[in-house]
Order: C-alpha cells, then sequence, then structure tokens
C-alpha cells in the first residue's frame, strides 16, 4: 500500500509495479526495520511484540552477522538523526532504484517504461535534496548530508543480499520450504 502513495507509481505498468517491488522486497523490509528500531538502541523491533536484542539474534543460525550489520547501519541512522521526510525519501528510492540495472542480468525481466521510472526517481532526490536544504543545515553541511543518506543505501543493499543468501542457504540445507 506505501508504494502506491509514491508519485507516479500508480502510472506504471502493472508489470513495472510487480517488478521494483519484487526487486527491492528484502531492502524495503530492511530500512522499516532499521527505522522502527532507530530509538531502542542494541534492539531491532521486527513489529511491536517481536523485540530482539543481539543475544537473541545468535539463536538464529547464520544470522548474527546479519544482525551485526543491521544493528550497525540503526546506530548509523540514529546518529544522523533521520527524519521522517528522509526515511520516506530513501525507501523510495530504494524501491525505484532496484529496477534501474535489471539490463544487466538476464534472469531480470527489463522494465517497460524505465524512463518514467527514472524522471520519478530523479522527482524523489529533488525531494530529497530539498527537504536538507530547508531543514536548517549550513550550504557546507547540506551536500554531505545528502552523501551520508544515501551512502546508507549501499549498506542495506549489502545487508540485502546477505539475507538472500542466507535464504537460499536455509533452502539448500532443506531446513525450511522456500
Amino acid at each position: 500500500a506505501w508504494a502506491k502513495k509514491v508519485p507516479g507509481f500508480q502510472e506504471l505498468s502493472l508489470h513495472d509495479q510487480v517488478q521494483l517491488l519484487e526487486s527491492s522486497w528484502l531492502e524495503v523490509l530492511m530500512i522499516g526495520l532499521i527505522w522502527r528500531s532507530i530509538h531502542c538502541p542494541g534492539k531491532l523491533i521486527f513489529a511491536q511484540d517481536l523485540i530482539l536484542d543481539r543475544s537473541e539474534g545468535d539463536c538464529v543460525e547464520g544470522m548474527a552477522e546479519i544482525f551485526d550489520m543491521l544493528l550497525a547501519t540503526v546506530s548509523r541512522f540514529r546518529m544522523l538523526k533521520l527524519k521522517p521526510e528522509e526515511f520516506v525519501c530513501l525507501k523510495a528510492i530504494i524501491l525505484l532504484n532496484s529496477g534501474a540495472f535489471s539490463f544487466c542480468s538476464n534472469s531480470v525481466e527489463s522494465l517497460h517504461n524505465s524512463s518514467a521510472v527514472e524522471s520519478m526517481l530523479d522527482n524523489i532526490t529533488d525531494a530529497l535534496i530539498h527537504h536538507i536544504s530547508h531543514s536548517g543545515a549550513s550550504v557546507q553541511q547540506q551536500p554531505r548530508r545528502q552523501a551520508q543518506l544515501l551512502l546508507l543505501l549501499s549498506h542495506i543493499r549489502h545487508m540485502s543480499n546477505k539475507g538472500m543468501e542466507h535464504l537460499y542457504s536455509i533452502k539448500c540445507k532443506n531446513k525450511v520450504p522456500l
């Protein structure tokens, strides 16, 4: 439902909407987890009734590394004092950027209207820049903050890739049917 609120998303073909969501689902879930956990140092808030600390993260085989990476990213978001508007922009950027390089892979069907997605991505990036420019930060601090926020997306992508590797490993060991 949140993706429908991204300006222009509903105007995309159903194919493109599905491609973007399928390409970004784990990153989107992770940034949401990070956002929910921002005010609880050392804990990850998966849901109101599912809050885990580091020791509980060890209980799930192979999850300690991902858990630590998530906690480190939560700490970075907290240190940067991420604002709700910035979070929403980053989440939308994750969604829209997920299809940007699908032409590089034979396993992923390309978007039907990649130029529309690129335009939407530009608009969201402009909104992030606009918010930062009106945040009270100095002219020198504004590009630095933008860079700091966008650099976090590579960490989220890395964690997502690690998560996918973990899910694949579980599948290969026949521990959980996927």
